[in-house]
């Protein structure tokens, strides 16, 4: 026996070829218009709505890794420029400098991080199944170019005072490096906790999920704070605001951001 929603779609077939409002359309055109109408769905309609619900789902999320992560070696295109970690009543963070020495742009570079207190005793590793993605990789990385990485979620039971650092071997990023832009970049004082905000520019024809902005403060060529700032989404040619909350002092220090792209 046929349904009613099948009943209404024989019925309604009558239209094909003909005008849906005074517009004549293709019979085909017309045909899924009167079924979106009438509140009808095709399995394959409901497969793509379901898709694109996940797709959004995941984009207003920043991407985990569902596996902890594990170096076995030091891969041979990046190397480990500096170490710091910092530590104040805002939390800790883990500060990485790296360079790529290839003459290729590497993405998803993993980075593994162990923070120790002043004994030399492990309190912190960023190996735990579930982390944000961008905490346990570099998202992009020129060639020949120098990053500093922020991983603001150290979770330590003591005081951190050192942190080491691994990173793997990375694929090659695709050719043509997307434009990522900032402007406005200003410091920030909220609630006695200093920081930097602007504005990120996306240039490109790709819409950016989960993209990280990095932000560093230098007093003295010390990095003496440090933070990020996650945004859900930045579309195609569009701008957004940004501001990077501080651990650390950034009082009287110069003051670096950085946005590599997070989708490619």
């Amino acid at each position: 026996m046929a349904t009613q929603c099948e009943k209404g779609r024989a019925h309604r077939a009558g239209w094909v070829g003909g005008r849906v409002r005074g517009i004549r359309v293709p019979s085909v055109l017309a045909l899924a218009l009167v079924l979106a109408l009438s509140g009808c769905e095709t399995s394959a309609e409901k497969s793509a709505q379901l898709e694109k619900q996940a797709k959004l789902a995941q984009a207003r999320n920043p991407v985990k890794v569902s596996r902890g992560l594990s170096i076995t070696h030091a891969g041979s295109a990046v190397r480990v420029v500096s170490t710091q970690v910092l530590h104040s009543s805002e939390g800790s963070a883990a500060v990485v400098t790296l360079r790529n020495v290839s003459a290729h742009a590497l993405r998803e570079v993993p980075i593994a991080i162990t923070v120790r207190d002043a004994g030399g005793h492990v309190l912190f590793q960023n190996n735990a199944p579930g982390l944000e993605a961008a905490l346990t990789s570099v998202p992009v990385l020129a060639a020949g170019a120098q990053f500093t990485w922020v991983d603001d979620q150290v979770q330590a039971g003591g005081t951190p005072a050192s942190v080491s650092a691994l990173v793997g071997e990375a694929p090659r990023a695709p050719a043509g490096a997307l434009r990522i832009a900032l402007s406005a970049v200003r410091a920030t004082e909220e609630a006695g906790s200093s920081g930097v905000a602007g504005t990120v520019h996306n240039d490109s024809a790709v819409t950016q999920h989960g993209l990280v902005v990095y932000g560093i403060a230098r007093r003295g060529g010390r990095i003496v704070a440090a933070g990020r700032a996650v945004l859900s989404e930045v579309a195609a040619h569009s701008s957004s605001q940004f501001q990077v909350l501080f651990i650390g002092s950034a009082g009287g220090a110069h003051l670096e951001v950085m946005a590599p792209p997070s989708t490619l």
